[in-house]
């Protein structure tokens, strides 16, 4: 699981990434005190738990989960049990006070895995109208991206978030999806052919870009 840590205490960063070190499943991407590089990264890289401190300068733990449009597992590690409540209202996996045992920390780590297993494979979530939205990944034709925004089409809708194509992907399983445009992903599995510079997906006809052409050409190739 890639991991990263948002914490302003660096000797918390410390223990954190002495803990995170001995457990094999997961590997450290980014430790970072400053909450708005972190955000940054997030915006910008695949993270698959986060572990996040609730009181940091310029903005909180908790005001950082509420910007974000697509989050991953998040343990919250604090000194203050009373933001408890309001972390889980957040919908975290986890809670960890200050100072952190390892045991606990295994604990957590755990639990997290336990999700990530159960979700990640199957499906992805993300912000869409103002709420968490999960989307199968067997559902998913492909991905358009629009100005400030992509559409992500299923077998049954399109929905709509406040991402980009770069950071959609990041959210995909890289052998089962390509970007043959850079306005467009579309599923391995879902090609239906290619015709005059374009790949069929049912009844779409989706450009295939010139920087895109030798990749698509290539999972021809294979086939």
């Amino acid at each position: 699981m890639k991991t990263l840590i948002i914490d302003d205490e660096m000797p918390a960063i410390g223990i954190l990434k002495k803990f995170i070190a001995k457990v094999p499943f997961l590997q450290l991407e980014l430790a970072t005190n400053n909450a708005l590089e972190g955000l940054t990264f997030l915006s910008e890289n695949r993270v698959d738990l986060l572990f996040l401190d609730i009181e940091m300068p310029d903005l909180s733990g908790l005001e950082l989960l509420k910007r974000l449009e697509y989050r991953p597992i998040v343990i919250l590690t604090t000194a203050y049990p009373e933001y408890a409540l309001e972390g889980y209202d957040l919908d975290v996996t986890d809670y960890l006070l200050k100072p952190i045992r390892f045991e606990r920390f295994l604990k957590a780590a755990n639990r997290a895995q336990k999700q990530y297993n159960n979700l990640d494979t199957a499906s992805i979530r993300i912000k869409s109208e103002y709420k968490t939205v999960t989307i199968s990944i067997a559902d998913i034709l492909f991905v358009e991206g629009l100005k400030d925004y992509v559409k992500i089409h299923t077998q049954e809708k399109a929905i709509l978030t406040r991402l980009n194509v770069k950071n959609t992907l990041n959210l995909l399983p890289e052998k089962q999806f390509i970007r043959i445009h850079r306005s467009y992903v579309v599923s391995l599995s879902k090609i239906d052919g290619i015709q005059k510079g374009h790949l069929l997906i049912g009844d779409k006809k989706l450009p295939i870009g010139q920087t895109y052409k030798e990749t698509v050409q290539a999972f021809f190739n294979s086939i």
